[in-house]
Parts: C-alpha cells; structure tokens; sequence
C-alpha cells in the first residue's frame, strides 16, 4: 500500500483545494493511503479532519528550518512513498523537507493555475531540478511550462480534475432555485481575476431582452463586500442574487439555464465549467488558460474575448433565443466530460503516472 502525502499551504477554499480532498478521498477508496498537511487555520484542514483522513499541523514558512524539519518528520513516520505539493509556500518546505528525509520519497509538484511563472533560478530548481514530476490541470498550462520557462516537457503531466458522474447527473439532480423566465449564474471563488463585475456589467443588456431573468453569484471569497457593492452602485439588487458558499452545487447547476465564467487571468480547467457541462448546461466564458480545452466555441459552448461585456451579454440573449442550441451544447459538454473528463479517468490517470515513475525510479537505481 502506497502512502502518499499532500501539503497545501493555502488557507481558502476553492477548486485547488476541492481537488485534493476529492483526489485524497478518491484514491483512499483505491486502496492507497492518504495524509494530508496544512494549517491548522485552513479550511482543508478542518474537511480533512472531518472526512475522516490523517490530518498535521503544518506551518509552511519559507527558510525556516523548523518549518522543513516538520514535514521531514511526518514523511518518515508514516512512511510516506509519495509527496504532492500544491501552493509556493508548501512547495518550497515539503521539497526540501522529503530531499532531508530518510524516505526520500518521489516528489510531485501539482500546478493548477495559469498565472506566469518565474524565470529564476529558483523558480527551474522547484519546478524543474526537484521534483520527479509536475501535473497541471490543463494543457495550456503544461505548454506554457515548457514553451515559456524552457522546463523539461518529459516531466510534465497534464490531469485536469474530473467530475464525479453520479453526483452530477442530470437525470437524477433536481433544482433548488425557484424556476423564472431565464437563469443565469457563476459558480466561483469571489477573487479579483475571476471577473464578476463583467457578469454584473452585462447583467442590464442581458434584462432588456429578458426583463424576467434572473442572475445568481455562488461563492465566498475576498472580493465579497467589492462584488456586494458592486452590485448595490447599479441598482441591480433585485437581479443578481449573491448565494454565498453553497455545497449543494449539483443542485444549484440543475437550477441554471446557463453558466457563465468571465473569468481573464489563471484559470486551469475550472471545475464549476466541467460541472456545468456534466449537468448538460450551455457554458459561455473567457478563452484564458486552458478552457479552451473544454469549451470548444459553438460545440460544446460560447467563448469570449476576457473583459468584454457586450460579447458576454450578446451570447447570452443569443442562447437564451435559441434553446435546441443551448441543448446541443449541453449534450455535446456532457458527452466531452464521460469521455474525458470524469473522476475515473483523472484518479487513472494519477494511479499510471505513480506506476511511471516508480518504474522509472527502479531503472535508474539498476
């Protein structure tokens, strides 16, 4: 039985974090062991505990030799054979903390969003010299690496996360949300780079052609009281409901008509677009980061240019005009996520890229 342990230093909630407890719960049923390291201020914390997996303390302080000495007691303790970083801070102590460590266990660093990476040194010897390998949530990401900061493509995995079938079913899902006219949402972490204010600032050309409509904000985050206010300076809190932090998310998909993700900057493959899709939801979002790769225009959805509102808005009255269309994209999103995108096959994916690199590992000893 492989222990793997993940560390993540972020103390938020959103899709980085959601992918780790489903990846860690996942493979637990696999018949690997799982620990999880984070702050005992953090939300993943808190879940882990709950869910049932071994949880540390960790605090993850960059040149802080107790910081790096911590996880390399956890990693020889339990035996760890595999450690998967997530956030800079962590990165940093849990590399050098498994290279200390008498296990010396494989490493993985897992890159999930889009934002630029350094060219240092520093940022080639966490990402490229260290570790055995990286995953990335998207593609576009994984050629980035490899285009931009010249780091080993051989390395370099890209899994997006997948979306549990059964739990995001169509047929069997039913709405939460009081049915209108038409229903529009976003479904994300309130952070700046998410674009919320260009859903808010398309929302009046989007009521002209459907006065009855109704707009929904799912999420908590720091830009909260910004997005509340935002809302409030245009006289559109009668339109645009603000849901906060929502579990029941399958539900809420199950109550939209169509999603939309006007996201400009880091994305991977968010994770509410692959559920939208799953729950056969027409999607319409920025091409940033890798969504390209899940939103094929007029397949499987609508992209637009980052930062543009009219475009947001004109695609929504077009798709709301033409329901066989919002259907056919929604069928085509569903079958893409059965196909590609399903928890299967990212947890198959994982488990063949474990059997690589041991296998490579044992050559290499030979």
């Amino acid at each position: 039985m492989l222990t793997i342990l993940h560390t993540e230093s972020s103390t938020g909630w959103g899709g980085q974090e959601i992918r780790i407890l489903q990846e860690s719960l996942c493979m637990r049923l696999r018949g690997y062991r799982v620990i999880i390291a984070a702050p005992e201020r953090s939300e993943i914390y808190r879940r882990t505990i709950s869910s049932g997996i071994k949880t540390y303390r960790a605090s993850f302080i960059k040149k802080n030799p107790l910081s790096i000495a911590r996880i390399t007691s956890i990693i020889n303790k339990e035996g760890v054979d595999v450690v998967n970083t997530h956030s800079s801070a962590d990165s940093w102590i849990a590399t050098f903390g498994a290279k200390l460590s008498k296990r010396k266990p494989l490493l993985i660093r897992t890159r999930h969003l889009s934002t630029p990476i350094s060219t240092s040194y520093f940022s080639r010897l966490i990402y490229n010299v260290m570790p055995d390998a990286v995953i990335t949530t998207g593609e576009e990401i994984r050629k980035n690496m490899i285009e931009v900061n010249g780091f080993d493509g051989r390395k370099i995995f890209s899994i997006p996360s997948g979306v549990d079938l059964s739990v995001f079913n169509p047929e069997r899902v039913n709405s939460c949300l009081e049915r209108t006219a038409f229903s529009v949402g976003m479904v994300s972490v309130l952070r700046s780079w998410k674009g919320h204010e260009y859903f808010i600032m398309a929302v009046p050309e989007i009521l002209k052609q459907i006065p009855d409509a109704s707009c929904y904000i799912v999420g908590m985050g720091p830009r909260y009281e910004h997005i509340k206010n935002f809302i409030k300076e245009r006289f559109l809190e009668n339109k645009v409901s603000m849901l906060g932090h929502r579990e029941d998310i399958p539900e809420i998909m199950a109550s939209l008509d169509l999603l939309v993700h006007p996201s400009y900057a880091n994305e991977g493959v968010p994770q509410s677009v692959l559920q939208a899709l799953a729950m056969k939801k027409a999607v319409v979002a920025s091409d940033t980061g890798a969504i390209k790769e899940v939103i094929v225009d007029g397949e499987t959805g609508f992209l637009i240019r980052p930062k543009d509102p009219i475009m947001l808005s004109d695609r929504v009255i077009q798709l709301y005009k033409n329901p066989e269309l919002r259907k056919r994209l929604g069928n085509e999103g569903r079958k893409l996520v059965e196909e590609e995108y399903s928890e299967e096959a990212m947890l198959d994916r994982i488990e063949e890229l474990y059997h690589q690199l041991f296998q490579r590992s044992a050559a290499s000893i030979l």
